[in-house]
């Protein structure tokens, strides 16, 4: 009889393990009532205190699985958020925008309206720098002439051999009444040695009030022949009569011609 309970007690040790504890391979981790599991940060302040939302009933922290399985980590941020309800999308209307000085806006006017405008110079340096002036509304801004250019068919002659038309135009140089442009295009029947044509200094605009103001974009152009020099286009916009364009000959392509069209920022930026 004694030896059978003595048995029976020895079984009982033996289930209950070493110090009378639970198999921790058996039972998933508890933590007691009332308390919050420790958590810890990455951060090199060292280990930081669980965050809240303020919400009573939320911890910083979500345990999950046994004590065998890795310990899952919520992360709850701050609750103070930034007030979007009035953020939205852009409206252009509000908003405003530096303007381009090297670009023509969208509606560019005409040159011959703008307010004030008397009469417009090309300043041309075949030898040494000569005037042309034509009044806005004369003939010679609004025609177009016609192929071949000669010394009874031209605006504006340099040497023998050097003959221009100049017109109100679009942005390319095509001929325009109304355009906001203006531009030079001519012939020249000298190759290399001679120097090249078309010698530009400036396009000037002239107003009732003795004011002027010389061109400051270059649209577009054309440079033909030998004698070219290829990068003097800028010279017609430099404020500088002491500069000149050298845009070649015709010799060769006596159906093309040399040309140079400007914008003005008193058309091309009214107001």
């Amino acid at each position: 009889m004694h030896v059978h309970r003595f048995g029976l007690l020895l079984a009982v040790l033996t289930a209950c393990g070493p110090g009378g504890r639970a198999d921790a391979t058996d039972t998933a981790s508890t933590t007691q009532p009332g308390t919050t599991a420790p958590t810890s940060s990455s951060s090199s302040s060292g280990d930081v205190a669980p965050t809240t939302t303020g919400d009573p009933g939320t911890t910083g922290t979500t345990t999950t699985g046994t004590s065998d399985e890795p310990v899952t980590i919520t992360a709850v941020t701050d609750t103070t958020a930034v007030d979007t309800s009035t953020t939205g999308p852009i409206d252009p209307s509000t908003t405003t925008l530096a303007p381009k000085l090297d670009l023509p806006p969208e509606m560019p006017i005409p040159a011959k309206d703008i307010p004030g405008l008397k009469s417009i110079t090309f300043y041309e340096s075949t030898s040494g720098v000569m005037e042309f002036t034509f009044l806005v509304d004369g003939p010679e801004l609004s025609t177009l002439l016609p192929d071949p250019l000669s010394n009874a068919n031209r605006d504006i002659e340099g040497t023998s051999v050097e003959f221009y038309d100049v017109y109100y135009s679009d942005v390319d140089g095509v001929f325009d009444p109304l355009g906001s442009y203006l531009t030079i295009a001519g012939s020249f029947g000298a190759k290399l040695p001679a120097g090249g044509g078309l010698n530009l200094a400036e396009i000037s605009l002239n107003f009732e009030n003795n004011e002027s103001e010389f061109g400051s974009f270059l649209a577009s152009f054309v440079g033909l022949g030998d004698n070219y020099v290829a990068g003097s286009e800028v010279n017609a916009i430099d404020n500088d009569l002491a500069t000149h364009t050298t845009m070649g000959n015709t010799v060769d392509t006596p159906g093309q011609r040399l040309r140079v069209t400007l914008g003005f920022k008193s058309s091309l930026m009214p107001g």
